[in-house]
């Protein structure tokens, strides 16, 4: 008996493919625009394809502070697709990840469950939630694509046993070293689960038999672990995750280092999930969790609640793992019932959905449109700014905030910070705790002018709501001007 015939609650091919590509062809229907952190990738690969790897810093004025570029593949690749194509091109890149995402989350759903039903929608509902937020110009959109396809080798090893499918995994290695090297300790992580679940255990009244090839699966993870010190930056990349976070500024300061909690969108979302899952577990589960698929559930929701960084993870990996609780589940239509379908309700079926989808696009589209026109009225204003600096006579020495920093880099200014918050950080650049040095300015914790005086800003950029005390002070200093307002943001200038 084959794979596909031992596959549950088959649902009619029309209906079936309506709803896997629902999620895309909603995010076809919204507008992206450049994430932030563009702003520092797209100089950053331009500069390492004219002048190599870094190793010192280029774009903020802190020009001897030692930097590892963990992301430069991805730099690369943003630069190349829009120095060449624009935005067609970069944003083509994500949607080719996108669709790379929704087919390796139905197959892993599929896979694990062996049920259609319950593998399409637990699929469709994952990547609807991942789409709007999380699918943007940063290494992360390669990062979930990539460790999806190493769940999926490594959950095809243990159904079969066979070797091949663990060929891969050094490969996978080499690519989230280069891609976005914070993120490949991830690789292990849920390599863990597999390998706990292939330990056979039997003691007193717990039996549980090993799932995959121990061996296998061992030399797979050493291999792997070699391949990543085939990077630009050697060691400080394989180790890159724990000398940059878990720093208590960032995790205080940084919006997705913070705990998901009830009071976020995100946060809703997933207590909303939960409750679900457990109705479903309440009625419908029948089978216990293996040793991986419990790890890879429970270990994803805890990282999700840790940081709000890490609730993708519990969407893309958690959720998939769920399915096989609820494997068993069933909707059985009645014979008479069945009968009673025709085509031509069928048809009426698909239009609806059809219809329900491009009202969904529609609206989306149309809160896209609205908050793409506020994204680019404020970097409007930014440029107002850039180019009353590019009308300087004298050096610009030009104090931006970390929201603001990126984008004046991207346009050949060298501010005091951006938005590359662990480089600020003297246990990674060795030469001062600028980040923290920010962090007390907000806070007023130092004097705002032995601060300007210290690096004798003559332009200084700032926001009415992220730079409070700097602005409400300097608003009063008779040595600086308003040289421009647009919105919050000023620009003061040295008299």
């Amino acid at each position: 008996m084959t794979d596909h015939q031992l596959v549950k609650n088959k649902l009619p091919a029309w209906l079936k493919y309506i709803l896997l590509f629902f999620p895309f062809v909603v995010a076809c229907f919204q507008l992206r625009h450049l994430d932030n952190d563009f702003f520092f990738l797209y100089p950053t690969g331009e500069y390492i394809l004219n002048n190599g790897f870094p190793h010192t810093d280029f774009l903020s004025m802190h020009s001897n502070m030692k930097i590892v570029v963990q992301q430069w593949l991805s730099s690369v690749i943003f630069y190349l697709s829009y120095s060449r194509l624009g935005e067609i091109g970069l944003f083509a890149i994500l949607y080719a990840c996108y669709a790379g995402i929704c087919v390796l989350t139905y197959r892993l759903c599929i896979l694990i469950s062996k049920n259609e039903l319950v593998s399409v929608l637990m699929s469709c509902v994952s990547n609807v939630i991942i789409f709007a937020p999380l699918i943007v110009t940063r290494p992360q959109t390669f990062t979930f694509t990539i460790l999806l396809l190493e769940v999926y080798l490594l959950e095809k090893h243990v159904q079969t046993k066979k070797l091949r499918y663990l060929i891969g995994m050094p490969f996978i290695s080499l690519a989230v070293i280069n891609l976005h090297a914070s993120m490949w300790s991830m690789m292990f992580i849920f390599m863990l689960p597999f390998i706990a679940g292939a330990i056979p255990v039997h003691y007193r009244a717990i039996k549980l038999e090993a799932n995959g090839n121990l061996l296998y699966l061992l030399l797979s993870f050493a291999l792997s672990a070699a391949a990543g010190f085939i990077n630009p930056y050697g060691m400080e990349n394989v180790f890159y995750l724990f000398s940059s976070y878990g720093d208590t500024k960032l995790n205080d300061t940084i919006a997705e280092m913070l705990p998901t909690n009830i009071t976020t969108t995100y946060g809703r979302i997933t207590f909303g999930i939960l409750f679900i899952m457990a109705v479903l577990v309440f009625f419908y589960r029948k089978n216990s969790f293996t040793v991986r698929h419990f790890c890879l559930f429970f270990g994803t929701l805890i990282l999700g609640f840790l940081h709000r960084k890490g609730t993708p993870y519990f969407f893309l990996f958690g959720m998939p793992a769920f399915t096989y609780a609820i494997k068993d589940l069933e909707v059985k239509i009645p014979e008479k019932i069945r009968s009673k379908i025709t085509r031509t309700i069928e048809i009426l079926a698909a239009v609806f959905l059809i219809i329900m989808t491009a009202f969904t696009c529609g609206n989306s589209l149309i809160k896209s449109i609205s908050t793409n026109r506020g994204f680019w009225s404020y970097y409007k204003n930014l440029d107002s700014i850039i180019e009353i600096l590019k009308e300087s006579d004298e050096p610009v020495v030009l104090y931006a905030n970390f929201n603001d920093g990126q984008y004046f880099e991207y346009n050949g200014f060298h501010p005091y910070i951006d938005g590359r918050a662990e480089l600020f950080l003297e246990q990674n650049n060795k030469e001062f705790d600028y980040y923290g040095e920010w962090c007390d300015l907000r806070s007023a914790k130092i004097y705002y002018r032995d601060f300007l005086d210290k690096y004798g800003f003559n332009y200084i950029v700032v926001s009415e709501s992220t730079d409070r005390y700097l602005f409400a002070s300097i608003s009063h200093d008779d040595d600086y001007e308003i040289r421009f307002k647009g919105g919050n943001t000023y620009l003061f200038v040295r008299k």
